[in-house]
């Protein structure tokens, strides 16, 4: 029997100490897998947080931040969160915090051009939040069709 079958029996006639049952089991087993596979818990984790979640937390855009490999040679976030989440109240953009710490860092690992202003980052990222054809959620969508 897959886990998809349980869940789906499971879901006829469950109560919510059923529910709490399953999902401690599910915890146990995805956190003894933790140690042996840490990436691959982190994606299954990324994709529960997306149904949950359309838009990144702060610890799912600081995870996807630091698995950045950057034009500049570097790797991980150009700006940390305090320093993007201070850009975007300076310039009044209304995006999800996380959303923007996410795709401004993306951008920069992206486009890195050497000598190019930092505005010129904050307007490719204006930019890609803020194209009208998105759906909801853009920015962690893209980041999870790049990693999975």
């Amino acid at each position: 029997m897959t886990y998809k079958e349980i869940v789906v029996k499971l879901s006829d006639t469950a109560t919510r100490a059923d529910m709490e049952e399953l999902t401690e089991i599910t915890d146990e087993f995805i956190e003894g897998m933790r140690k042996s596979h840490p990436e691959d818990v982190q994606k299954l984790l990324m994709k529960i947080d997306l149904l949950l979640n359309p838009m990144f937390t702060r610890e799912t855009a600081e995870y996807a931040v630091s698995k950045m490999k950057n034009e500049d040679g570097t790797e991980g976030g150009h700006w940390d969160y305090d320093t993007t989440t201070s850009v975007l109240k300076s310039k009044g953009y209304d995006f999800n915090p996380c959303d923007w710490y996410y795709v401004l860092n993306m951008v920069y690992s992206d486009y890195f051009t050497k000598d190019q202003p930092d505005d010129y980052y904050f307007k490719l990222a204006y930019d890609f939040l803020k194209d009208k054809d998105a759906p909801a959620g853009k920015a962690k969508k893209y980041f999870l069709a790049m990693h999975s």
